[in-house]
């Protein structure tokens, strides 16, 4: 398990890159193989002065060695915060419900916290918010304007979230106005 990761990872550093992209690193390795790979990979960021990007579903790998959290829902980037900032205040609403379903988060006793619903085919147009069907937050608007990212709060350029409940600090309907012209200005862009 963990030797070809390792050989995997020389490999891909023969070539001096400025960027790693580790694909699952950690899946079908125990515990223990698991936190050595990790711990390789941090010590080669900065040994190297490399990027890494990981693309996982394990949360726990993700709080351990990352700093900043892109999620994505359906093949589009949902929210985007540094790690710490993410992991105690997600904005959107698959992110609150990706981080409610973590064992040991709930209270002793209560049931883990899943995502109702069916995840949307990959093949239907993205004309609104994708999540949209399973949210416990949606509204009319999420199922006919598609979010786009935009600051949580206004001033606060680190973290993004595509959903129509931001900016925070906005009435709902000059939050859906603001994705709703940000996301007819990328159609012109994309169509000229």
């Amino acid at each position: 398990g963990g030797m070809r990761q390792r050989a995997v990872i020389a490999v891909a550093l023969a070539c001096d890159p400025d960027l790693l992209i580790c694909d699952e690193p950690t899946t079908a390795l125990d515990v223990t193989i698991q936190a050595q790979i990790l711990d390789l990979l941090e010590d080669l960021k900065v040994e190297h002065d490399l990027g890494i990007m990981f693309i996982t579903h394990d949360l726990g790998v993700i709080a351990e060695i990352t700093d900043r959290v892109n999620v994505m829902y359906a093949g589009e980037m949902v929210e985007s915060a540094p790690v710490e900032e993410l992991f105690e205040n997600p904005k959107h609403p698959y992110t609150e419900g990706m981080l409610e379903s973590i064992p040991g988060r709930n209270e002793r006793g209560e049931p883990l916290r899943t995502i109702e619903g069916e995840v949307p085919t990959p093949n239907e147009p993205a004309t609104y918010c994708r999540f949209a069907p399973r949210c416990p937050e949606a509204f009319d608007d999420c199922e006919h304007v598609h979010p786009v990212q935009v600051d949580v709060a206004d001033g606060d350029e680190e973290h993004r979230a595509a959903c129509l409940l931001y900016p925070e600090d906005a009435p709902r309907s000059e939050a859906v106005d603001v994705h709703q012209s940000r996301d007819d200005a990328t159609e012109r862009e994309v169509n000229e």
